[in-house]
């Protein structure tokens, strides 16, 4: 019998756990303010670890350390037994489904192919890549993958494409967090590698360039480097506008940038006319006002969304072609299960990958950096993504 109760109160943990995890990512999408949620992020690790106590301890419903008695009495231990058995059913019957569902996910029909190439600096550059930021420590960790990059080779065939966009080339960057740490060399040896093959027609930048002040003076330099034959497109992260985004957006446009807040511009691309919509929402309201831009029969709508969150108002505007980062790709996976913090309203859904809803393509990208240094099976990513049309 009390192998059975421990069975059940290790599933109902997961269960527990899954709700807590949930509710953390959905509160890390929203604009809230960094001290609560940096509270709320360690109170939802202890309320996880409690669980065990909470179930067998003296209040709970069946006291382990106690003389065991049938669930009864007052409102607390009806409650505690009532959210127990909720967990038990999250964690035995739901997160197993959902997990399972992620794992035989097909990708989407509009991917042609796919290919990543990982580059492991640690061994060709050593301590150099370390710098002087915060979690320095955490570098060194066993498994951390935060210095082997990946570098993807994606091709979409994508509906409604201009004839005269079919072969085209986009960079997508995004999340590279310039805080000391990894240091400036990681990230001039990243462009080395970026910079290394055919100029692009477009570079799309995804935000979070920066976690302080004094490294808004990397911009220039670094992403100066990197250069497209028709445009450069950039857009904001959250992190971002804690370091005075208005000269964020001004080094930006230094290095050659199209910034395009929240809001679109029509360019011509190849020839063809394309509206380029930046999306920095939720963070920076009101959101895009696509009223007065060409309808998508005229002109291809291509997106840069920080977050992967505004997916579906992509979908429900007309966005061929949207590109996001923020997430990281969870920064931790693990084996089977796959991501578990993810900052989206979505939670795992659009952690990272290709995905395809009502026409429109969504690619997340793991991001160049972070805040945090530390990947375990996430590597840190680029994207040069080739579009073909459907009908080739």
């Amino acid at each position: 019998m009390i192998t059975l109760l421990l069975f059940a109160v290790a599933v109902a943990w997961v269960g527990h756990a899954c709700v807590w995890v949930a509710v953390l990512n959905n509160l890390y999408a929203r604009p809230l303010p960094k001290g609560p949620l940096k509270v709320w992020r360690f109170a939802t690790g202890a309320t996880i670890l409690a669980f065990p106590w909470l179930v067998l301890g003296p209040l709970g419903p069946y006291p382990l350390f106690d003389q065991p008695h049938e669930p009864g009495g007052g409102p607390l231990e009806h409650g505690l037994l009532a959210y127990a058995v909720a967990c038990l059913a999250f964690g035995g019957l739901v997160f197993p489904l959902v997990t399972l569902h992620r794992a035989l996910r097909k990708p989407p029909a509009c991917v042609v192919s796919e290919y990543t190439r990982t580059l492991d600096l640690w061994p060709e550059l050593g301590e150099k890549l370390v710098g002087d930021g915060k979690g320095q420590s955490a570098t060194r960790l066993p498994g951390n993958g935060v210095f082997k990059f990946d570098f993807t080779e994606l091709t979409l065939a994508l509906p409604g494409l201009p004839p005269a966009w079919d072969g085209l080339t986009i960079l997508f960057v995004s999340d590279l967090h310039f805080h000391g740490t990894p240091s400036r060399l990681y990230f001039e040896r990243i462009i080395d590698e970026l910079t290394a093959g055919p100029e692009p027609d477009l570079v799309c930048l995804g935000g979070d360039f920066v976690d302080t002040d004094a490294h808004r003076a990397w911009i220039g330099p670094l992403l100066g480097r990197l250069h497209a034959k028709e445009a450069k497109l950039a857009v904001l992260g959250n992190h971002d506008l804690y370091h005075d985004p208005a000269r964020v957006r001004a080094e930006l446009a230094a290095a050659g940038c199209t910034v395009l807040g929240n809001g679109w511009q029509e360019i011509r691309v190849r020839g063809a006319r394309c509206v380029a919509v930046g999306h920095e929402g939720p963070w920076v309201r009101p959101g895009p006002d696509l009223s007065g831009a060409p309808h998508p029969s005229e002109a291809f709508r291509l997106c840069v969304s920080h977050t992967p969150d505004n997916f579906y108002w992509g979908a429900a505007h007309g966005v061929g072609l949207m590109l996001s980062g923020h997430v990281h790709g969870g920064g931790i996976r693990v084996p089977v299960i796959g991501s578990i913090f993810v900052p989206s309203v979505y939670g795992r859904r659009f952690d990272c990958g290709v995905f395809a809803e009502r026409g429109s393509v969504l690619v997340v990208g793991r991001g160049v950096s972070g805040k945090e240094p530390l990947r375990v099976r996430c590597n840190p990513q680029a994207i040069r993504i080739t579009l073909v049309s459907a009908a080739s």
